[in-house]
Order: C-alpha cells, then structure tokens, then sequence
C-alpha cells in the first residue's frame, strides 16, 4: 500500500473495534471556509489489522477518527482521504460521509470484482472530528490522510489554484515501460510556485505487469507507507485522482505494478510566498448527487458531451465521477464548459459494462461544467465541496450530445441468406446503418466450395469483413456453420483481429443452431468455444448473442434442419439483431416486445428479456408480415 497527502481507508468485517483517543469537539460547519494544511502521509485505519484505529457505529459503518491524532490539528474542517477497499465479499460501493450524519445517497468507491480498488476524496469531518464509512456488503477498509483543511477567512498558504486541465507525463510517449518498484519525478510546471505545497493531479495506471499500487510524495522526501491507486494487472487504463505534496523538486511517483504512468494536472496549492487572500478556500458540502444519467438521461454517447450547471458561485468543484454501463474501455473527460477540450482524463473505464468512480477537482466556468466521453456510459456526479474565486468565462458554444448512427456489418453464410432471400425482413434492421453480406458455403478464415446456389466461392468472412468500404462500428457475425471444431478458436481470433482493423467497437457472435445434422457435435464444441474465448478478459468486445437457446422453442422459423431459416425465420433473426445492437450501445429498443408493449430504454439484451418472460416478441404483430 501507499502513502501521501491523501487518507486511505480500509474496512474489515474482523477488525477490533477499538476507538483511538480523541479529544470531544462539534463537528465542522458545512459552510466553513478552510485552507489546505499539508501532513506527512499517515494510515489511520486498517481493519486488516488486530486494532483497526475504527470503532463500528453499527455492522456495515466504520468510524474513523481524523482530528488531533497522528499529528493532525484538532480543529479541521476536513480531510483530503483516500479509501480502499480489498477483499470484497460481493459487488457493492463504499460511501463516506461526516460522522453521525444520515447516509447520504452517494458513492465513493464501487466494487465489480474481488481486486482492491482506491477512490480519494475530500469530505467535511463530522461528530469527534471523524469520517463514517458505509460498506454495502463486508470488505476490508483502509483510510489514508495526506492532507487536511483548517478553517480561514482568508490565507496566504494552502489556497487552490484551478489550471485548465492539462498533461504533465506520459511515459508510454517519454520512453520504457516502467519496471515494477520503479520510480518517476515529475517536475513543477512553470505555472506553479516553487513554494507550493501540494499538487491536484489525476494518475492514471495502464499496461502493468501485475496487480499492485502506486504511491506518491514530494520529491527528495522517503517513500510513504500508503497508497492511492491500485492496478489490478489487466493491463487496462485505471486512474485515480488525488492531492499530492511537493518540493521545489517536483512529485514522485512509485508503481509496484510496473507499466505506464500518465499524469495530469488541474491546479495547485499556494505556498507561504502568495498573498493574503480569500479566494481558492475550500468549503466542505455534504455529500450530494447533483446527476444519473441512469435516472434522468440523456447518456453521454460516443463523442458526446454534456453540460452541467455549478450549484454553488466557486472556481472549482470537487465531485465524485462514476462511470456505469460502459459501452467499453474508454474515458471522460471533465473540464469547464463552454472552453477547449483538454487532451486529459479524467476517469477510465477498463472494459465494457463496468462502473467504475474517480474524485474529480474541476476548474469552472460561468456555464459550469462539462463532461466529454469518448466512450458511451452512463454518469453519476456526487459533490463533496468546492472552492472560492471567480469561475472562468466561457467562449464555446454548447456541445451536442447524439445518439450514434453506428455503421454495422452483417456478416454470414448461407444460415443468413434468408434476409436477401426476404429482404423485406431487412426493414427490422432499424436503429443503425445495416451492411448485410451473406455467401452460401462462407466459412470463417479457410477458403471453401463452389456454392450450388449461387455458382460461386465465397470470400471467407475475415475477407469480407476486411473488404467492405469504409469503417466499420460494429460487426454481426452469422457465419460458421461451415467450419469444424478444430482450428476454431484462432478462426474467432482472426475474425475479431479483422473487425477491430476496420474499426469495430464490438463483435456481435450468433451461436450455432445445434440442429439435427451438426457434423460430429461442432456447433456444441465451437459454441463452448465462443463463450470461452468471450470470458477469457482478452475478447472483451466479443459479445456472445444466444440464438440456439433463444430460438430453441420458435415453431415456424426453421427449415427442418434446424439450421436454415424460412421466412418468419428471417424476421427473428433481423429482429433479434436490431434488439442487440441496441443492448450493446445501450440505446433504446427498436421495437417492443409486444403492439401494445412499452419501449425499454435501455434496451436489455433479446436473450435476457425473454428468459425473463418466457415468450418470443409478437413478430407478425410488430412487423405485419
């Protein structure tokens, strides 16, 4: 684990419940203006540990105490912490809060897996100068300190300085790989006083060698026993956002996991050669949701951005950013609205449909602020806090927010030819850009016959994936039933390779039939194959589509091969493709279920919907075939 200026918070179901010694004193106003006062990084609570430095209000809530221990003031307002969460029993969040406050309806650390995850936040101190921290299900805690703030009306040292987001290392563009335990320095900007005391900094993690963490602390000064960010060796992009102390010499950085390092600065901490002033203090707000998009849409899609007005009159606002529902790995981007798109992130989503939370200090602007996703996802904006001064003004116009038009390839053989066969079925591909080719005797990546039908040998679906004009978004594959087991998992590997090439966000794989004719039980092997190879971590824009089970029970689709389709057979399948284009993109239904059915937004995946209902969507009501 790590230490810095930040607090890192650890809980376990097994700690003693021991409160530290603290001295009584009323909780701080939420209305308190404070300045940033710097500590030696300090753990203050582990529940890995016989006394945990927690006490346990009740069975999911850990107390920990922040004022008048460890060296820290008796008299702060709040602390800049880091919380980790290790061990988790189950997927679920953390959230904290001031002490002896109700649970507010936020989140500052979400769980998706048994590996440790850090957020940093900065929170008002509550009830005895402590912090509660509520765990959904039982996991160890560990709460760092690297910094608190102490009540002013007006400061020299320890006043926030919003810079407009900016990049001050990327190694993956200054040279090697970062060895595991290496270290990196990272130099004041010209923007910041050689007297500032810490840095509000975004790290980001990606293409580690194994699970492990970063630390951070001044340069010259000893490593510290405390961390902030904790890659768990899956190589994706993983950031943490926190306040780091300085020297004149800079920040440093230590990684255990290896890898890349990116940092990104959003402002600094004066030190004690500023001038006397008001602006830049911190004012503590209690934990609040200010948007979910989950609740109250639009998403932000692909490209998009959205615009979100600042509640309070400050420079800048310290929010917690939860990405949900990822369409896949990506980031976005805070920054204030209505000026130039950093070239920064803010929070990175490693793989698709995830959740995923990063504390965010974001410069303001008259319009607030603003929030781009290369990615689509969903987003979550809790606020903790924000700083005074004069937000800057904006000069951009309002940025759109559209839902994407994706362009995608239908690729298949013979078990696909019915939407040319019936093309009029081709009218259920609604709600993106269809580009279906379909050859009798395709196979994945070998060359095959001469079709009966059509005369010809058709190119294999790796070539007229390759081949088809511009770029692609997505690609369907409905091909296959021509290829045996062996040799099958590189076919995939090869055709996934193919469709990213062109473009291709994700892969859309229909499974095999399984019909009476499968040549010695291929359709069963490759179809295990399929789900393998989509669980493995290393395919995951390879989306596994269960046809045979979801047509299994249809009566009047198939031929009596159980393999090719006849014409209502075409239907379904144009249907069932448009329902998961739209589940993967997140975007509402094309259709409903049903005439008289509701319009689900999001669109749940064909598969689930009707596993939960047991019935077929109403084809001939919807479509009049």
């Amino acid at each position: 684990m790590l230490r810095r200026v930040l607090v890192t918070v650890l809980v376990t179901a097994t700690c003693a419940l021991v409160a530290p010694v603290a001295t009584a004193r009323p909780a701080a106003a939420a209305d308190a203006t404070s300045r940033f006062q710097p500590i030696a990084p300090v753990r203050l609570a582990d529940t890995r540990e016989a006394d945990c430095g927690c006490t346990r209000p009740d069975g999911d809530t850990l107390r920990v105490v922040v004022a008048g221990r460890a060296g820290i003031p008796a008299d702060i307002v709040a602390a800049a912490l880091t919380v980790t969460v290790a061990e988790p029993s189950a997927p679920g969040f953390a959230s904290v809060y001031p002490a002896g406050t109700p649970r507010p309806v936020t989140s500052t650390v979400n769980i998706v897996d048994g590996n440790p995850v850090a957020n940093s936040t900065i929170v008002r101190v509550g009830a005895a100068g402590a912090v509660d921290v509520f765990t959904l299900h039982p996991t160890q805690v560990i709460v760092d300190v690297t910094g608190v703030f102490v009540a002013a009306a007006s400061s020299a040292a320890g006043r926030f300085v919003p810079l407009p987001p900016a990049r001050l290392l990327d190694t993956r563009e200054t040279g090697a790989p970062l060895a595991p335990g290496a270290s990196v320095v990272v130099p004041l900007p010209a923007s910041v006083s050689a007297d500032a005391t810490a840095l509000a900094v975004n790290v980001t993690s990606v293409d580690e060698h194994a699970a492990g963490f970063v630390t951070g602390s001044a340069a010259g000064a000893a490593a510290p026993a405390t961390s902030f960010l904790n890659p768990d060796g899956s190589g994706g992009a993983r950031s943490s956002s926190v306040i780091l102390p300085v020297s004149a010499g800079g920040l440093a950085l230590t990684t255990t996991a290896g890898g890349q390092l990116v940092v990104d600065i959003v402002g600094w901490f004066t030190g004690p050669s500023a001038p006397l002033s008001s602006a830049g203090l911190f004012v503590p707000i209690d934990p609040r949701r200010l948007l979910d998009t989950r609740a109250a849409g639009p998403r932000l899609w692909p490209g998009g951005t959205r615009e979100l007005a600042s509640p309070v009159a400050a420079a800048a606002l310290v929010t917690n950013v939860t990405l949900d529902r990822t369409d896949g790995p990506g980031f976005v981007t805070a920054y204030p609205a209505g000026t130039g798109l950093p070239g920064t992130s803010s929070v990175n989503a490693p793989t698709r449909e995830t959740i995923v939370a990063n504390m965010a200090i974001t410069p303001l602007s008259d319009r607030g602020i603003a929030y781009y996703a290369n990615r689509g996802t969903d987003v979550i904006i809790d606020m903790t806090g924000s700083f005074t001064g004069a937000p800057v003004a904006s000069s951009s116009p309002v940025l759109a927010d559209d839902p994407p038009n994706s362009r995608v390839l239908l690729v298949g053989d013979s078990t696909l030819a019915a939407l040319d066969v019936v093309p009029q079925a081709q009218r259920a591909l609604t709600g993106f850009t269809p580009v279906v080719d379909a050859q009798p005797c395709r196979r994945l990546v070998q060359p095959s016959c001469q079709s009966r039908f059509t005369l010809r040998v058709p190119n294999t679906a790796v070539q007229a994936i390759s081949s088809t004009p511009g770029a692609l978004d997505g690609v369907v594959v409905k091909s296959g039933y021509n290829d045996g087991a062996p040799g099958f998992a590189d076919a995939v590997t090869r055709v996934v390779a193919a469709s990213r090439a062109k473009g291709a966000k994700w892969v859309i794989w229909l499974t095999y039939s399984e019909g009476p004719n499968t040549p010695n039980g291929s359709y069963v092997q490759n179809n295990a194959t399929l789900r393998r190879l989509a669980a493995s971590g290393a395919y995951d824009d390879l989306v596994v589509a269960d046809w045979r089970t979801y047509a299994d029970g249809s009566h009047g689709w198939y031929a009596d091969d159980r393999v090719h389709l006849l014409g209502a057979g075409a239907w379904a399948t144009a249907d069932y493709i448009a329902r998961w284009v739209a589940a993967v993109q997140h975007m509402p239904c094309p259709r409903p279920w049903t005439v008289a059915g509701t319009l689900d937004d999001p669109c749940p995946s064909p598969d689930s919907f009707a596993a939960a209902t047991g019935t077929l969507p109403d084809l001939r009501g919807l479509y009049g075939f």
